[in-house]
């Protein structure tokens, strides 16, 4: 397909990646406005797979699983099936596959180094983990084709795991030459073999990717003893030197046949974390994301650019009507709710009684009838089915990148110059401290007389003659049984100390205070005269990570805050990782926190801050 097709109501933007699986789009969904949201389009429509079939079980699988939301999991907001093509809508993720970041390493000769190869490994460990502990009436949820193609990086360094809406329907086709040359080293044998899933499946797999991460080859092909070997003989990418003892058994044993592997993602994370801990490995998302920038930093700059500009793109009237209902794939054969859902393991013993399978099998049907009738799917007859979207009508290809170029280029000049004049009215402010500063000192040094030269400490020279860092102005611990219906109490302003510096002293040759119009509403700014940090009104909702319950883990950790001058959160940051999901359930509650503004002479403000999210289990 190409970009600025219309696919049902979804007009593709551009293509971000192709596979053996499909093609996958950033693509903006079409309202009655024109493009309301941005999102991740995964379009299955690869050769070697049975369309038929997958779209039958999005039908029945798909909406049931759009309850799977966690920080390492895409979200998914749609699924279904458009002119005979499945598809998966994901909230837009702004990053690359994994495949493309193998790939680009290789290119760019940039090996990824050992910290981020354990942390992508233990954030795709975490993402199973949550998944495995979601429950579809009694029964967990397995992933069980997952490949470096379903594996997102996030541009913020954050790891996303999708298709846990496609991969049972996906499993059917894994023996196709075409699937199996792609994706057949991240699949255990037993996939291959078209064994129904089991939870071990999944641990194959991480095995097969973290080795990669950690080599920056792919496992070779062969029994187990032959990958143990491969694990024996290899040596890190990043650092030539052999795997470490505890990762190499690791690796070992994930690869083993299926009743002698690792139990499960659960399982295989809690050892990887355990190493982690032992070993004092403190990979954060921060060196990942400048990373990832340096593999990209030409397409990330672009990326923001263009999505701007795509949210202004102008519709027809063809295009914004609704889109016609899409074509009933032909039933697959019939299948169990446990078959469907990849749940049959060796261990269940006796099946499940029928009253407990029909009880399932009701609520997965209310499930997909709700999810058929959310999605605008009406009853009316569907037209015949055709294997690529229709053109859309309208302004051609050429004239609309034309236009997307003059306004990336207008927005450049301006944003150029909003920079200068940001900069300008800073380096103003600074060279008035600077004044108060001299004039400060040479007060100073007239009341001393002959008694010498004024002395300074080296904190007040910096704090008179230089741009402050960003710096975190006040801290509030959030409980871990706080509730989020009701509002936090205010974080009280803090005291501002008595004056110690020269600089600071009451002087008549001191001058007055930089006017207010030096400030304006969105600067960013730290603590000093006429600042006022922001104070919480209401602390987000908290959700105690399950891995972390589930190994009865508790932690407290410290979320840099950078308060907009609406009191909503524009960025988050973790200076010290804790691992087992904290963090990103940390953040979770700091994004949904609001706030009173900043403010500087009373101009709303930006400003960084801190809040201190405990998590305990009394």
């Amino acid at each position: 397909m190409n970009t600025r097709d219309q696919f049902g109501s979804y007009l593709l933007l551009k293509k971000v990646g192709e596979d053996a699986l499909g093609e996958t789009f950033r693509a903006g969904k079409i309202g009655r406005q024109g493009v309301e949201r941005v999102l991740l389009l995964r379009v299955f429509n690869g050769q070697g797979l049975d369309s038929a079939r997958l779209a039958q079980h999005l039908a029945t699988v798909g909406p049931a699983l759009q309850a799977l939301k966690s920080p390492t999991l895409g979200l998914c907001v749609d699924s279904g099936q458009i002119g005979g093509v499945p598809f998966v809508a994901y909230d837009y993720i702004s990053g690359k596959s994994l495949a493309a970041l193998l790939e680009q390493a290789r290119k760019k000769h940039s090996p990824v180094p050992f910290d981020h190869a354990l942390l992508i490994a233990e954030r795709a460990a975490m993402g199973l983990s949550v998944a495995y502990e979601t429950r579809l009436g009694d029964e967990r949820v397995l992933h069980g084709f997952l490949a470096p193609h379903l594996v997102m990086i996030s541009n913020e360094g954050e790891t996303r795991l999708l298709g846990f809406e496609a991969a049972g329907g996906l499993r059917g086709s894994a023996a196709h030459p075409l699937l199996r040359e792609a994706f057949g080293r991240y699949l255990s044998p037993e996939v291959l073999a078209g064994q129904p899933r089991h939870k071990a499946d999944d641990v194959y797999t991480l095995g097969a990717l973290f080795f990669e991460l950690l080599t920056g080859e792919r496992i070779p092909a062969g029994s187990s003893a032959v990958l143990a070997a491969a694990v024996d003989a290899a040596t890190l990418a990043n650092e030539g030197t052999a795997l470490p003892a505890g990762l190499a058994e690791l690796l070992k044993q994930s690869f083993v046949p299926r009743e002698q592997r690792i139990a499960d993602a659960p399982t295989w994370h809690k050892s990887l974390s355990k190493q982690m801990g032992d070993g004092h490995y403190n990979p954060t998302t921060f060196n990942l994301a400048f990373y990832m920038h340096s593999l990209f930093r030409d397409e990330i700059d672009k990326e923001s650019q263009e999505i701007e500009v795509e949210k202004t793109i102008q519709l027809s009237a063809e295009q914004l009507r609704p889109a016609a209902p899409a074509a009933t794939p032909a039933a697959a054969p019939a299948r169990s709710v446990e078959e469907e859902f990849g749940l049959t393991t060796p261990e269940k013993k006796g099946g499940m009684s029928p009253a407990v399978l029909g009880g399932i099998a009701a609520a997965l049907v209310v499930a997909a009838v709700g999810g058929y009738m959310a999605f605008g799917r009406g009853s009316a007859p569907p037209p015949a089915a055709t294997p690529a979207a229709p053109s859309v009508s309208g302004p051609s290809p050429e004239e609309i990148q034309k236009q997307i170029e003059q306004m990336l280029e207008e927005k450049l000049k301006a944003r150029e110059a909003g920079l200068k004049t940001q900069y300008d009215d800073q380096i103003k402010a600074m060279k008035l401290r600077l004044e108060e500063a001299q004039k400060a000192a040479a007060a100073d040094q007239a009341r001393r007389g002959a008694s010498g030269p004024a002395t300074y400490s080296p904190t007040q020279v910096a704090s008179a003659t230089t741009v402050p860092t960003v710096a975190a102005p006040m801290a509030t611990t959030v409980p871990a049984a706080a509730a989020t219906s009701a509002p936090a109490p205010e974080t009280p302003r803090p005291t501002p100390p008595p004056a110690t510096s020269v600089a600071a002293a009451p002087s008549a040759a001191a001058p007055a205070a930089s006017p207010a119009s030096d400030v304006r509403p969105g600067d960013l700014v730290t603590m000093g005269p006429g600042v006022i940090p922001p104070r919480t009104i209401k602390l987000g909702a908290q959700r105690y990570p399950p891995a972390a319950r589930r190994m009865s883990r508790e932690a407290t950790v410290t979320v840099r805050v950078l308060v907009g001058e609406n009191g909503k959160v524009i960025d988050t940051q973790v200076p010290s990782r804790a691992g087992l999901g904290f963090d990103e359930a940390a953040q979770d509650t700091a994004r949904e926190t609001t706030f009173v503004p900043a403010t500087k002479n009373g101009v709303p403000v930006r400003m960084w801050m801190e809040l201190k999210i405990a998590f305990s289990l009394k």
